[in-house]
């Protein structure tokens, strides 16, 4: 069976709040490198919500890591109709 990869949200925002802890990294400082409200900042560290793709470089940037490292990936079966 083929398999494809897709975007991990859940474990995406988690490896986006482990690097915050791991490189003591504020929602604060979050807000203020990135301009964005505290509530999107909390919606991306509590799995509701993925950052923009401009976030997410801005993000790897803050976290000195690149956009590779913050997005998790997970294999998927293609599905084919008929």
């Amino acid at each position: 069976m083929k398999m494809k990869k897709i975007l991990d949200k859940d474990a995406t925002c988690r490896k986006i709040r482990e690097l915050c802890k791991e490189k003591d990294v504020s929602v604060t400082l979050i807000t203020e490198h990135l301009d964005v409200t505290p509530q999107a900042c909390y919606a991306w560290l509590s799995l509701k919500k993925l950052p923009s793709v401009d976030h997410m470089v801005e993000l790897a940037d803050l976290l000195g890591t690149s956009i590779d490292e913050l997005i998790v990936t997970m294999d998927l079966p293609e599905w084919k109709a008929g």
